[in-house]
């Protein structure tokens, strides 16, 4: 009611003062019968109008107000949030530093561990063809020997049979056969 009446004289002097400049001849505010009707119905107006908004727009508008209040307290932990992940943030990225030196650090041990485990493997590779090579090295030699005195042998054949040769006639050649023989027909004939 407070609101209807602040809202009377509010309009009041609006509607005074757009008769004032309607026409010269209305100038006179008493000079109309019809003034007070028409204030009246103004004022009746202004109040069912009122009445109205109140009636059905109270629910609106505190509808509304719970809805922006909802809002604003929805953006106020929205905010929050986005402030917490920001410090969240800020603090990883102040760690990045640390975490990027101690994966450098793990990625040094972790080459030289594989540098030392290559090393050993490669020191395992060419010590097992080390020995692989002196096996066939000794191998090798070994055959080289047996073929040498081989050939030495087949030489020291040559050259006795070459001696043979130039120490035997043909006179020593046949009394060897013969004896040969008579030995032969002896062993024969004793059987």
């Amino acid at each position: 009611m407070r609101r209807l009446r602040l809202l009377a004289l509010w309009l009041l002097p609006l509607v005074l003062f757009a008769q004032d400049k309607t026409s010269p001849a209305e100038a006179e505010p008493h000079s109309d019968p019809w003034f007070w009707w028409k204030f009246a119905n103004f004022v009746i107006l202004v109040g069912l109008l009122a009445f109205m908004i109140r009636k059905k727009g109270g629910g609106f508008f505190e509808n509304r107000t719970r809805q922006i209040q909802a809002s604003m307290r929805e953006a106020e932990q929205a905010n929050r949030d986005a402030q917490e992940r920001i410090v969240l943030m800020e603090r990883r990225l102040a760690g990045l530093g640390d975490e990027i030196e101690n994966i450098r650090t793990n990625m040094r041990h972790e080459m030289a561990a594989e540098g030392e485990r290559i090393r050993v493997e490669t020191e395992r590779h060419i010590n097992r063809i080390q020995a692989q090579a002196e096996q066939e090295i000794e191998s090798m030699t070994k055959r080289a020997r047996r073929e040498l005195k081989m050939y030495a042998a087949g030489l020291a054949l040559e050259s006795a049979e070459q001696q043979l040769k130039t120490r035997i006639s043909n006179d020593i050649d046949g009394r060897l056969v013969s004896s040969f023989t008579e030995s032969m027909r002896t062993r024969s004939s004793e059987n």
